[in-house]
């Protein structure tokens, strides 16, 4: 039992990395109301050319439930893709998913004031629909039990948690550019079988 904690932490050691990366960046934006500005983003109108933004703000998460479902969530798709993806390529596609889905988001939304937010599920979204593209290529080759709580757990995010409009927003971008991501990975040979 010990040996497979072990060999699914080291497996898994992108998405656990991240998540200790949240804390502290919780407990800062929690405790500076100046903090949210400096790394949460918003509507174009309001950037500022700060465009560091849709990368940064991938970090911020402004409640408890939104970090411990976004965690868990992470946790979880990066159980799963990591097999496919790797852990370099895992934290490639959750940087880049996760900025995608923030800039036509910044496009498109207009708060009417300088509005700022954030959110790890752009990335997580992007782990999903790299997930996706790789099952459909390598499904009959790589077995998973449908009943996998990390899958169970995936599913029921990729589900639920289009709770407003933004977020909703931000997941379809996030969810589409993992889709490209993960076809320009198959097709470039870049991901070849389910093996690391």
């Amino acid at each position: 039992m010990l040996d497979k904690l072990i060999k699914w932490t080291k497996d898994n050691l992108t998405a656990i990395v991240l998540v200790v990366i949240f804390i502290p960046v919780f407990i800062w934006t929690q405790n500076d109301a100046n903090a949210v500005n400096l790394i949460g983003t918003t509507s174009m109108e309001y950037l500022n050319n700060e465009f560091y933004r849709w990368f940064t703000c991938i970090f911020y998460h402004y409640s408890y439930d939104h970090i411990i479902f976004n965690s868990i969530a992470l946790i979880c798709i990066g159980s799963l893709i990591n097999t496919y993806t790797g852990k370099v390529r895992t934290a490639f596609v959750f940087f880049l998913g996760g900025a995608l889905a923030e800039v036509p988001f910044s496009i498109i939304v207009n708060y009417g004031e300088a509005n700022y937010g954030g959110g790890s599920s752009g990335g997580i979204y992007a782990l999903i629909g790299v997930f996706l593209v790789c099952r459909l290529r390598f499904g009959q080759e790589e077995k998973i039990r449908w009943y996998r709580p990390d899958l169970i757990a995936t599913i029921l995010f990729f589900i639920f948690a289009n709770d407003n409009e933004c977020s909703f927003l931000t997941h379809v971008f996030g969810f589409t550019a993992g889709i490209i991501i993960g076809t320009i990975f198959i097709v470039t040979g870049l991901i070849k079988s389910g093996e690391e």
